[in-house]
């Protein structure tokens, strides 16, 4: 399987199930997402000439990572801070 194959059969499906995995608040979705991360870079780890495809998914994978994507970091809600206003 060449470079370019591999791209198109597994690289870009792939790349769209963890975007789609990463949107919402869901830290198990999160979870699942960072672990198709994992199998993508080993993946374009094991292809010949797929050192810097494994690269790029670890960059992607840094990104989310950096941005607080499935920590639970953001902090409550505003649904979730109602307690707190005066009741009529």
């Amino acid at each position: 399987m060449s470079l370019l194959q591999a791209w198109v059969v597994i690289g870009v499906p792939g790349l769209v199930v963890v975007a789609s995995l990463f949107v919402g608040q869901s830290q198990i979705r999160a979870l699942a997402g960072y672990g198709v991360l994992t199998l993508l870079f080993a993946f374009f780890l094991l292809i010949d000439g797929g050192v810097y495809s494994a690269l790029v998914v670890g960059i992607i994978a840094v990104g989310y990572l950096a941005t607080g994507r499935g920590t639970g970091s953001g902090g409550p809600e505003h649904h979730e801070q109602r307690d707190t206003y005066t009741r009529v």
